[in-house]
């Protein structure tokens, strides 16, 4: 869901919360698109230094969505990545402790550290006054994490400012977390994603994100095994997103269990209620 705080609560400062903050710099993705290639590609390649893969080992995860952008990424070993905390008292919370933990950008909604329990490692994908990206390109236990630069808008972030991608490795699949994102994606943007497995992609009616027929745009873009809508919050967006595509899968509750071997071909889009509890 959306409230007033997804403009304006941005720019406020975050009280530290003893909570490590990974990130790098983001001249290589910003400079060497071509290059800076991620975890999802068959060659990982970042600024000509070639980069092992986090060690994983192919086994069930877990997806669950807690509303607006927030979903939990468990992997087999037991890895949780807390991707946009929301923040909201209406909707569910995660009571788990985390172990990293992901904001797209800096508007309340999609930043509330604070949410996540335990002592999680944080990764901003932009500087704290929102006004640049920071590049994420590592490793965390088992799961891997990069960034891919993009907007909140379709004016390269003049209305609503930058958005970063996130996509993680998991278990040998890999997921892109879009965000807030506001526009297609370009030429460069898709080849820095590299091969989507699973994408978690906003239907919030053009003005804070894409459209649902954006979305669809989107979806044909990437090309994924499953595409799951998030950042919804009326059936009218979802139908929208769906129609006239034979390959949807309602589901009862708020998670996905899926291994690799399991994801389907072509896209098959999952839909979680967005009123699940």
């Amino acid at each position: 869901m959306v409230d007033a705080a997804e403009m304006g609560a941005g720019l406020k400062s975050k009280k530290s919360i003893g909570k490590r903050l990974v990130w790098l710099s983001a001249a290589g993705l910003l400079l060497l698109p071509n290059l800076a290639l991620g975890f999802c590609h068959e060659m990982e390649v970042v600024g000509a230094r070639v980069y092992r893969v986090a060690a994983n080992v192919p086994g069930e995860i877990l997806l669950e969505w807690f509303g607006h952008s927030t979903f939990q990424i468990t992997s087999a070993k037991g890895t949780r990545i807390l991707t946009d905390p929301h923040g909201r008292n209406d909707l569910p919370r995660p009571a788990l402790p985390q172990h990293i933990v992901t904001t797209s950008h800096q508007h309340g909604p999609h930043s509330n550290l604070w949410m996540a329990k335990g002592n999680p490692v944080i990764l901003e994908g932009l500087t704290p006054g929102g006004e640049n990206w920071r590049s994420v390109h590592t490793s965390i236990k088992d799961v891997s994490v990069y960034t891919v630069p993009a907007y909140h808008d379709k004016s390269q972030g003049l209305q609503r400012g930058k958005n970063a991608i996130f996509v993680f490795r998991v278990d040998d699949i890999c997921i892109a977390h879009l965000g807030d994102l506001g526009h297609l994606l370009t030429p460069d943007q898709l080849k820095m994603l590299g091969k989507i497995d699973i994408l978690l992609v906003p239907l919030a009616g053009g003005f804070y994100t894409i459209t649902a027929s954006e979305a669809r745009e989107v979806t044909k873009q990437v090309n994924p095994k499953i595409a799951i809508p998030k950042h919804y919050w009326w059936d009218g967006a979802v139908e929208e997103y769906i129609r006239d595509n034979p390959r949807v899968r309602k589901i009862n509750g708020r998670v996905l269990k899926i291994s690799k071997k399991e994801l389907p071909q072509p896209t098959e889009i999952v839909v979680i209620p967005w009123n699940a509890r």
